[in-house]
Formats: structure tokens, sequence, C-alpha cells
């Protein structure tokens, strides 16, 4: 008898799996208008603030040689003054912590632990300057996406299907929850219901990595248009700093303690 309940279990269960996995076809490259408009109402009120501050822990997937996929991550405060100020301060769970800082003229990446620091010369908005280090400077940058003067078209770029999931409840906040595809990759992102429409969770699959290893996040709190004071954009190097130079990603992962 309890093999034959197992069995029947199991043939409901993986008729339950076929018919989400066809409704889920059917909707691969389609376009659900109302998740796009959520998804643009809330970012425009993240481009719409002066000034930003968000709590976030994080984490993501390093898939091994075997095929194991590890994870890893951390957390941020991040604090965004428009246009060109910005402060990030990251704690990994290896221990590892610093600071990123934009200061307008300056982008200064400190490493706490080993009292190192690199600075580079570089003007312009918050997007454009994480832009620079992330791709120049081979800094990775969570989230970096939400702090540009755009994220709606960033968040929408190569978008081939859009869908609306229902409601649902993130550490007791009553979300949206919005699936996307675009070429590259999958995300779903959970936005708060309300005045308020923030991001309250974030999944991102990378399907053309090997593995397709996921990011995720999940906001702890947001502060918008906060008032955020000069001195809060300031780097003085303390007592024994040593300042080592952006020349390469090695070095910069030396000022991280490791990439991620």
């Amino acid at each position: 008898m309890k093999t034959l309940i197992s069995r029947a279990g199991c043939t409901l269960v993986l008729f339950m799996l076929a018919h989400v996995a066809g409704a889920a076809d059917e909707q691969a490259t389609s376009i659900d208008e109302q998740a796009l408009t959520l998804l643009k109402r809330s970012a425009d009120l993240i481009a719409g603030s002066r000034s930003i501050s968000i709590a976030v822990e994080y984490g993501f997937d390093v898939v091994q040689a075997s095929g194991q996929k590890i994870e890893f991550g951390g957390t941020r405060k991040i604090m965004a003054r428009r246009p060109d100020r910005a402060r990030i301060e990251f704690a990994r769970r290896d221990g590892t912590e610093g600071e990123l800082v934009l200061d307008g003229k300056q982008v200064i990446l400190v490493n706490r632990n080993n009292n190192l620091y690199s600075m580079a010369n570089r003007t312009g908005n918050v997007g454009a300057v994480l832009d620079f280090i992330a791709d120049e400077l081979g800094v990775v940058v969570p989230l970096r996406d939400f702090l540009g003067p755009d994220p709606a078209a960033v968040l929408t770029q190569g978008l081939v299907a859009a869908r609306y999931g229902g409601e649902a409840i993130i550490a007791g906040v009553a979300c949206d929850h919005l699936a996307f595809r675009t070429d590259a990759v999958d995300y779903q992102v959970w936005i708060s219901r309300g005045e308020q429409p923030l991001p309250q969770r974030l999944v991102i699959t990378y399907r053309d990595a090997e593995g397709q290893p996921q990011f995720w996040a999940r906001f702890i709190k947001w502060d918008i248009d906060p008032e955020l004071g000069d001195a809060l954009f300031v780097y003085e190097p303390g007592d024994g700093a040593e300042e080592i130079p952006f020349i390469a990603p090695p070095t910069v992962s030396a000022v991280m303690g490791g990439t991620q």
C-alpha cells in the first residue's frame, strides 16, 4: 500500500510539474505589460531620488571544475547622492571589509583588513563611474544597475519575456513577483506594494555561463532621499595605510582580498 501511495504521489507531482512547465513555456517569449509597468514604476522611483541608502545581503554561485556550485556572499551598505557621489561599504563572509568611495573627482577602493587603498581619477555620474570601475578596473560592483540615471532602460535591455507571478510575501512585506528573461539572463524581482514600490529580493540566473550560476540579493532596508552630507564621501587614509595603484585586476583583487 505504501508503494502504491508513493507511486500515486509521484505521478501527481510529475503531472503538476509538467503542467507548470507547459504554462511557463507558453510565456517564455511573451511580454506581460503589467510586469513591465510595475518594474518601471519601481525603477523610476529609484532614478528620481536625489539620494538613496540601501542595506543588502547577497550571495552568488561559483561553479567548480566538477560542476558543483559553491556559494559566497556578504553584505553591503550603499549610499549615493546624485549626480556623482557614492559610498559602498562591504563585508564579505570571509571577514574582508572595506569601502568604495566616489567623491566626484576620484575613485577610492579600500581594504580595511590590510590597510590598503587604491585611487584613480574619474568624473561623471554614479552609474557611469561604477561602469568604469567594473569594465576598466575589474572590480565587481553588485547591484550597480540600480544606481545609474535610468535603471529601467538597463533592466529591460534585450528583454524577450516578462511575466507577472502574482503576490508574494518577502520578510513580512507584501510584494509583486515579477519574472523577466533577456538574451543572456533570467531574473526575478519582488517589489513591495504601496506608495514606495521598492525591490525586496532579486535573483539572477546566468543562462549562458557554465553551470548556470545564480546571484541573489535581499534588500534589508531602503531609504529614499536621506540626508547624506559631504563628509560621507571623503576618504582620509589612516596611520600606516599603503596606497597601491589601479594597474590590473590582480592588484584590484589584492585590495578586495579576492575577487567576487
